[in-house]
């Protein structure tokens, strides 16, 4: 026999391990150490059980076939106790039983050696005109609370079914151990009462049973039955959403009666919580992964970039990103996400460019139904759909400056009303913004307000223009072609080194978009399966035309593209051809393949530029 301070180490310990608390409700022997090898935390030994085991629905307990309380104490004495003296079985008692006092019971109880006592068969599951005779006659649920407060003095561990709040108060206040919401017959074989129809049913009741609890006392713990739970996929859903520390079953375990079903079941439903965790956890790396995936370049300027994202991204803070056109900043807002803890919350993005101030206000916002012309319907904004997750404001430099006020006081007070509604929402929103415009001119300007950029702009990260990491566009036009070869279907086309020392001269003021853009149409339009300088088709732009536009630091990129520009087309194709060779941990025959050469070529190019591994 275990003594109720050991069950309740027991269940403290199990729930450290972020394991439910599994109990079973057993008729026989065998089922008993099935569950037990399954991991079962508790045995309950019900009358109910007894009538499974013999083929008999578990409502045949409510008939007067038998004594109820004779029928379990036999059964549990011949078949239970002597086997498994040191586990927790729990004794399911008739507390209205008129051939034994309370007393008596409690007795019987401790002599066998059962830890514990239940009300059951409970007068919970009756209803109508019987359950209003028994009530009045004495017979009704009083006196199962009037059993479970004795057993309680007894130092008996004590699981209580309650069906409702004021049941559920009554045994708290007694001092019940474990309150467990009895949602009726387990669906799916005979059933009698009420049982819900839905999970969703249940889970509202459990929450109101839960809450009445709490309001008498913290010190029960709370656990589930019967009704539509009968899979590891529906309890885990209580406990997801709910209070719960467990579920106890009976026809969920033995619905299908062999010994392997048993324990296989069993074990399904004390570990499925483990693995929902342990899936979770494999999910967020997954998700991380993918994060970092879309956004190309091992240049020392990318790699800088890198760092500054895995510093921020797992804190709770706004971040402005800042960067021309095309150079990834979307990308740069998803990898924040994906590697931060709301990596499981939605990403939302909103491109504020792209909608005038009225309709960007209700797209933020949402609004209620008749709240301007066309307003049929209700409508949930991106703030409330990005609650928990994300919002990824995108082109934020062009939003009308008496929105931001309202984008303001969600960022202080994370709270805000639908347009044309009053009820305040709160909500818990993580925020990235993105711009290509110069934020601080735009402040000095009275074009955007100074307290709204302190807000956004607590950490900011920038997104290099192509020109100033041009060594990273062998990666980029190898992605993009492995992309193309997907996406349409075509054979596999590559680059000449040729075109690679072409395609790194040049300026992109388009970024990596216009790369993109340029590979993309020579795939399509090339013919054969190499690309050559020809399908190329690059926009001449006049550098000497730009530099009144260019801003200090693209002063420097200048600088260092005309570096670029000195080096000789052999120094250029050295690179390249080092960089395929990396990539392909040095198979020679795959980097041919790349570049689209022979291996013959390949090899002199190697000997040529005394290339090695090193």
């Amino acid at each position: 026999m275990k003594k109720k301070e050991a069950i309740e180490k027991m269940i403290k310990n199990s729930l450290k391990m972020n394991k439910p608390v599994i109990g079973v409700a057993v008729g026989s022997g065998l089922f008993a150490k099935q569950a037990i090898k399954g991991g079962a935390d508790l045995l309950l030994a019900l009358s109910a059980g007894r009538f499974r085991a013999a083929g008999i629905p578990s409502i045949g307990c409510m008939m007067p076939f038998s004594n109820s309380n004779d029928l379990v104490f036999d059964f549990a004495s011949r078949e239970i106790l002597p086997k498994l003296k040191d586990k927790a079985v729990i004794c399911g008692i008739h507390a209205t039983d008129p051939n034994y006092t309370h007393e008596e019971l409690i007795q019987k109880v401790k002599e066998l050696g059962f830890s514990g006592v239940n009300n059951f068969p409970t007068i919970g599951l009756i209803d109508g005109q019987l359950r209003e005779w028994l009530e009045e006659s004495g017979l009704g649920y009083q006196r199962e609370v009037e059993f479970m407060e004795k057993a309680v003095k007894a130092n008996l561990f004590t699981i209580a079914f309650v069906f409702n709040e004021a049941q559920a108060r009554e045994m708290t206040k007694v001092g019940v151990d474990v309150i467990c919401a009895h949602f009726g017959w387990t669906r799916g074989g005979e059933k009698s009462g009420k049982v819900f129809s839905s999970i969703n049913d249940c889970l509202e009741m459990a929450e109101k049973i839960f809450r009445a609890v709490d309001e008498i006392s913290h010190q029960s713990s709370k656990m589930i039955y019967g009704g539509p739970i009968n899979s590891p996929e529906d309890a885990y859903y209580f406990y997801k959403n709910s209070q719960t520390i467990g579920y106890i079953g009976g026809s969920s375990f033995e619905r299908i009666p062999t010994e392997l079903a048993i324990s296989e079941t069993t074990d399904k439903f004390k570990n499925y919580y483990k693995l929902k965790q342990e899936n979770k956890h494999l999910k967020k790396e997954l998700l991380k992964k993918r994060g970092f995936d879309e956004i190309v370049g091992q240049s020392l300027i990318m790699q800088d970039m890198y760092e500054l994202i895995n510093k921020v991204a797992d804190k709770d803070v706004n971040v402005l990103i800042q960067g021309e056109s095309g150079t990834g900043k979307e990308l740069v807002a998803k990898a924040l996400h994906f590697n931060s803890k709301r990596c499981l919350g939605p990403l939302i993005k909103v491109n504020c460019a792209a909608l005038p101030p009225n309709l960007l206000e209700s797209e933020l916002f949402g609004h209620e139904k008749g709240a301007f012309t066309g307003a049929e319907k209700r409508r949930l904004g991106k703030f409330e759909l990005a609650n928990h997750g994300t919002l990824f404001l995108d082109e934020i430099g062009e939003m009308d400056i008496d929105l931001q006020a309202k984008v303001l006081r969600i960022i202080q007070q994370q709270e805000f009303e639908r347009v044309g509604g009053e009820k305040t929402i709160y909500v818990d929103v993580r925020i990235v913004c993105a711009t290509n415009v110069d934020i601080k001119q735009a402040v000095e300007s009275n074009h955007f307000r100074e307290d709204l950029y302190y807000r956004l702009n607590v950490v900011e990260i920038r997104t290099p223009p192509l020109r100033r990491h041009t060594e990273d566009i062998p990666l980029l036009c190898n992605r993009f072609l492995d992309e193309f070869k997907t996406k349409y279907q075509l054979e596999e086309k590559r680059l000449a080194p040729a075109v690679i020392a072409y395609l790194m001269e040049c300026q992109w003021p388009g970024n990596v978009r216009e790369l993109k853009h340029v590979l993309e149409r020579a795939v399509i339009l090339s013919d054969g399966k190499y690309i050559r300088r020809e399908d190329l088709e690059v926009e001449d732009f006049n550098l000497s035309g730009q530099s009144n536009q260019r801003q200090p630091e693209e002063a420097v990129a200048q600088e260092i593209n005309a570096e670029i520009l000195t080096n000789s087309k052999e120094q250029l194709e050295k690179n390249y051809i080092l960089e395929v060779l990396n990539d392909c941990q040095w198979n020679r025959t795959e980097a041919a393949k790349r570049m689209g050469i022979s291996r013959r070529t390949l090899y002199n190019k190697i000997l040529k530029y005394n290339l090695s591994l090193e």
